[in-house]
């Protein structure tokens, strides 16, 4: 989809003159987009990464704003992910590799996590090498190649964010990123654009965000969510 320049910002600023039920995350970025991206942001990046960036992703930084409001904590300016990659690895080098993620990552599929949360749990308690498996997972998922040919787009909190895919046979997917809280890797199965799309017309409504399976998923197509 193609986000309608005038729509979003319409629907922003009739967002930002609302004055209650903001949470903490949207009175930061305050419904206010960023001005659209500096050329030589978007030049370094797409010479990273060695071919432009997804389609809808690079209207948006062009047309709409580098960053600001979006979901959850707003979305990250260009500039800042590339800088994040840089603090992280030295450099941009990841960002031309392809991305090998094709499907989810459930590190507790992987290990064989029990459905009963309780025992779940009392088995983190009585059992180290359970316990070991989940953090030996969590660092290899946080290394090459499984954090190639990403680009961070929002940051959900809790040290979960979410991810654009730039190279490999997922490109241009929304993933987000749950390796820190033990969790896992998710594809939301759509684009940057219906992503936000999605996100921008819950807002409008003034929706609540309901208990769910998954929460993270909400604005995307992946079955994992599921309202409780």
């Amino acid at each position: 989809m193609t986000l309608d320049i005038a729509w979003v910002r319409e629907s922003l600023a009739q967002l930002a003159a609302r004055e209650t039920g903001q949470s903490l995350a949207q009175r930061a970025h305050g419904f206010r987009l960023r001005p659209p991206v500096d050329p030589a942001t978007l030049k370094r990046a797409e010479q990273a990464i060695g071919a432009p960036l997804p389609e809808g992703y690079r209207h948006f930084l062009t047309a709409v704003g580098d960053g600001g409001a979006g979901p959850y904590w707003g979305v990250v300016p260009l500039g800042e992910a590339l800088e994040r990659w840089t603090g992280a690895l030295g450099d941009l080098t990841a960002l031309g590799r392809d991305c090998p993620l094709t499907s989810d990552v459930d590190f507790g599929e992987l290990i064989g996590q029990p459905d009963d949360w309780d025992e779940h749990l009392a088995r983190l308690e009585s059992d180290p090498e359970y316990e070991a498996e989940y953090d030996r997972l969590a660092v290899t998922y946080a290394e090459p190649p499984w954090i190639d040919g990403r680009v961070p787009l929002v940051d959900y909190g809790c040290g979960d964010w979410f991810f654009l895919v730039v190279r490999g046979p997922r490109r241009g997917t929304v993933w987000v990123d749950s390796v820190d809280g033990s969790t896992g890797l998710y594809c939301l199965e759509v684009d940057f654009e219906t992503f936000y799309a999605r996100w921008l017309r819950r807002a409008l409504a003034g929706e609540e965000l309901p208990n769910a399976y998954y929460s993270y998923l909400e604005y995307g197509d992946n079955p994992r969510y599921r309202p409780v």
